[in-house]
């Protein structure tokens, strides 16, 4: 059994709620389920403790005897695929007071009702090694090769090419985007970078141009502002690299995202709307 600790916010809160986050895997589903529900509250409100990859009922028993002074509010989320495990963890809960929540379990069992197959119950297929993965893993290989302009000669292949100027959040999006398992590529319009000719060739539903004007101005400043220069003269050169960009943009008739204020998961499902329409 590994046990590992997240507390929520910057600062540690002695009233804080203690949530557990019980599996038999790696318990990313829970764990992903509490951190949205504790991102509703307040800073330190929620600190979490995962205990995963356990083996028995009575290691979880054994962990929870020696911080039974810790569960003044505390709550357990657990995601066990193994239905007798899963029974002895939850009488165990039962017995000692402490609230629980099956993630899992119900979600299997209706799964079980619509396909008319019975569970595998295997602790770790979600993880196992199979297509999925290894398209992942391809993906992400992909990206770092071609992320800021690197091997533009692939570009017309990819799944998905972002451009847009330094601070506008390619790099994160594409590092996102090839973890789901796209291909994706970037390139930067600041100035003194070339624009690859072969942004031409990419199919338009699969272009975007990320902008971020704040950032954006902030970053282009520093990289367009000459030696001795004064502060407007350095503005005035980031504002000019910023139209620029605005017309090779116009002129690849890339799709126009504005990345401010929105966080990496809402950039990609707007990306992933439009290139599974195409």
């Amino acid at each position: 059994m590994k046990v590992t600790f997240d507390q929520l916010g910057d600062g540690a809160r002695e009233d804080a709620a203690l949530v557990y986050v019980v599996s038999d895997s790696l318990g990313d589903s829970a764990h992903n389920v509490v951190l949205s529900a504790a991102a509703q509250f307040s800073d330190g409100a929620v600190r979490v403790v995962r205990l995963s990859q356990i083996e028995s009922a009575e290691e979880v028993a054994a962990y929870f005897d020696e911080h039974e002074e810790d569960f003044v509010s505390t709550a357990v989320f657990h995601s066990i695929v193994d239905p007798t495990l899963r029974k002895k963890v939850r009488s165990d809960l039962n017995n000692r007071g402490i609230l629980s929540v099956d993630i899992l379990g119900p979600v299997v069992q209706l799964l079980a009702g619509l396909t008319g197959e019975r569970p595998k119950n295997q602790a770790r297929a979600h993880h196992m090694v199979d297509s999925r993965y290894m398209r992942r893993v391809s993906s992400m290989e992909f990206f770092a090769d071609h992320d800021d302009g690197k091997n533009p000669q692939d570009l017309p292949g990819a799944d998905v090419v972002l451009v847009g100027l330094s601070g506008s959040a390619k790099t994160p999006l594409a590092m996102y985007l090839s973890f789901l398992g796209y291909k994706v590529a970037s390139v930067s319009l600041d100035p003194g970078c070339e624009v690859p000719e072969q942004l031409a060739q990419v199919d338009k539903g699969r272009l975007f141009a990320l902008e971020n004007k704040t950032r954006a101005l902030s970053n282009v400043t520093m990289l367009a502002g000459d030696a001795g220069a004064t502060s407007v003269e350095m503005l005035a050169q980031a504002e000019d690299a910023i139209d620029h960009a605005s017309k090779v943009i116009d002129e690849l008739g890339c799709t126009r995202l504005s990345t401010d204020e929105k966080t990496v998961e809402e950039l990609s499902a707007d990306v992933i709307a439009q290139i599974e329409q195409a």
